[in-house]
């Protein structure tokens, strides 16, 4: 009979994480990032299409990522990112970037988009499982009416709800990561709070919750076929688990107290 154990020394990749209930503190998770990405050293000789001599001495005289200013290194992420040097400089300043980009609505950005371009699921276990334990601590702080630390929140003046988009923001970040999205929807709909049930009537508006990018600066070009199959994946299992928590019964008990209890949910509920 054929033998079909696998070989000890070949494992497979693990596919989901789980929502971690019980994450370090944020200061720790923060200083484990910094530690996971310290490594990383900017290359230069940057693109001088995209950026001025000015510009890139500017980033070089920038300092210890830890205490770098926006100002001085955030031009980086609205160029291709081989323009400034590609994949080592993005990573050198990802934790800083995380800091102060994350909730940034005036700049604009989506970091953990650019990590999911630079191939975030093949990067070394250590680095995804400290962004992991980071986002699951900021979600048990923020869904339990807490701030978003240790995000920098820079909010442009909007009608729009931009608490929410703070929640949709964590929930799609730690969908990249590929927490399990059932374990975190159902986390979301036993949390007695309205952020949560907010975010979870949201979502359910939402074509896709995991989208591709729309180019890849990988190590290894032939990974993007697999990469986008991958996402695509991810994004239609995250709107089953979604589908699952979110059913048509469950939004009706919900619309009919917060018809009650908070127009606004309830508003929401009925745009659905």
């Amino acid at each position: 009979m054929k033998n079909t154990r696998r070989p000890l020394d070949h494992h497979a990749d693990q596919i989901l994480h789980r929502f971690d209930l019980n994450p370090p503190d944020i200061d720790s998770c923060l200083s484990q990032v910094y530690a996971a990405f310290s490594g990383y050293r900017p290359r230069w000789d940057w693109c001088r299409q995209c950026f001025t001599v000015d510009e890139e001495a500017r980033t070089r005289r920038a300092g210890d990522p830890r205490r770098a200013s926006l100002e001085s290194f955030g031009q980086i992420y609205f160029e291709h990112p081989n323009c400034s040097g590609g994949r080592d400089t993005f990573l050198h300043w990802l934790p800083r970037g995380l800091e102060l980009t994350f909730l940034n609505f005036d700049h604009d950005y989506f970091p953990m988009e650019g990590a999911m371009r630079l191939g975030l699921w093949r990067w070394p276990r250590g680095e995804q499982d400290a962004l992991r334990a980071l986002f699951c601590s900021v979600a048990m702080n923020w869904f339990n009416g807490g701030d978003p630390m240790p995000f920098e929140r820079a909010m442009r003046e909007s009608r729009t709800d931009m608490d929410n988009h703070v929640s949709v923001r964590v929930v799609k970040a730690l969908l990249m990561l590929r927490v399990n999205p059932f374990e975190l929807f159902a986390w979301l709909a036993r949390s007695n709070s309205s952020r949560a049930r907010s975010v979870l009537v949201g979502l359910t508006n939402h074509g896709h919750l995991v989208d591709e990018g729309s180019y890849y600066v990988l190590d290894d070009a032939t990974y993007e076929p697999l990469l986008n199959e991958g996402i695509r994946a991810l994004d239609r299992l995250a709107l089953d688990s979604l589908q699952r928590i979110a059913t048509d019964e469950r939004l009706v008990c919900l619309w009919a107290w917060a018809n009650r209890e908070d127009r606004v949910l309830a508003h929401i509920i009925e745009n659905t």
